[in-house]
């Protein structure tokens, strides 16, 4: 089992495996990745390899969205509910989220799900971060960032997660797939869960159509949806 200690802040000064022209990051294959320089990303795989890909972290991560079919105005709407204005990608369990904001040069997306634990420094209060390797291996990230700020953006994308998850038991439940003797709700009844999960839904949908149409109507007409507008959306929204 490799257990290895790697310094963000001396990326500069890291051992180079390999440099390629391609590499497909998956929720499964990489622990993390940032930008080395203008047009070349620095990635850390499970395995361990320290890789250059020839390709800026701004197009790897839009090809990573399109795989994965996580949409930008999803991310967008889900982020803005629990508040917070630095977003990641998530479908579920998987968590692929930022240290800071995307504009920061610094900025390091790792995988929440492939993570073990997360420590402050004593020494510079910078984080560190144990992140699970195949077959056992332990790698601990030095990145520099404040434990307050790695805190929060973790914890909005397992908000995030939650509804996501949250919404899958709900739709399963409206298709009729999920059985009922799978779950033993100790406080709440079927009846208070479903009631709670289809209210969820129908915010995040209508919150994502007004987003929508926001974005689209600023882009062709340069101003906000009319309030009118937006209140006969909503009506067509719940009509039955």
């Amino acid at each position: 089992m490799v257990r290895k200690t790697i310094d963000m802040s001396r990326l500069d000064k890291l051992k180079i495996d390999g440099e390629v022209a391609n590499y497909l990051v998956q929720w499964d294959n990489t622990l993390l990745l940032t930008a080395y320089d203008q047009n070349r990303t620095f990635v850390l795989t499970v395995d361990g390899e320290q890789l250059l890909i020839r390709d800026r972290l701004k197009d790897i991560l839009s090809r990573f969205a399109q795989a994965n079919l996580i949409y930008e105005y999803e991310m967008e709407v889900h982020f803005a509910k629990v508040g917070c204005q630095t977003r990641g990608y998530v479908a579920g369990h998987h968590r692929l989220v930022p240290t800071c904001g995307s504009s920061n040069e610094q900025v390091i997306y790792y995988m929440v799900h492939l993570k073990e634990d997360a420590s402050e420094l004593e020494s510079d209060k910078r984080v560190e971060m144990i992140m699970n390797g195949r077959a056992g291996d332990k790698y601990h990230v030095q990145i520099a960032t404040s434990e307050r700020t790695f805190r929060r953006i973790v914890s909005a994308a397992d908000e995030v997660a939650n509804d996501q998850l949250s919404l899958f038991e709900y739709w399963m439940h409206r298709l009729g797939k999920v059985k009922k003797e799978l779950f033993e709700r100790t406080y709440f009844g079927d009846y208070c869960v479903y009631t709670k999960l289809r209210k969820l839904a129908l915010d995040l949908f209508i919150r994502t159509v007004l987003h929508i149409l926001n974005k689209a109507h600023k882009k062709v007409y340069g101003e906000e949806t009319p309030a009118e507008l937006v209140k006969e959306v909503k009506r067509v929204i719940n009509k039955f």
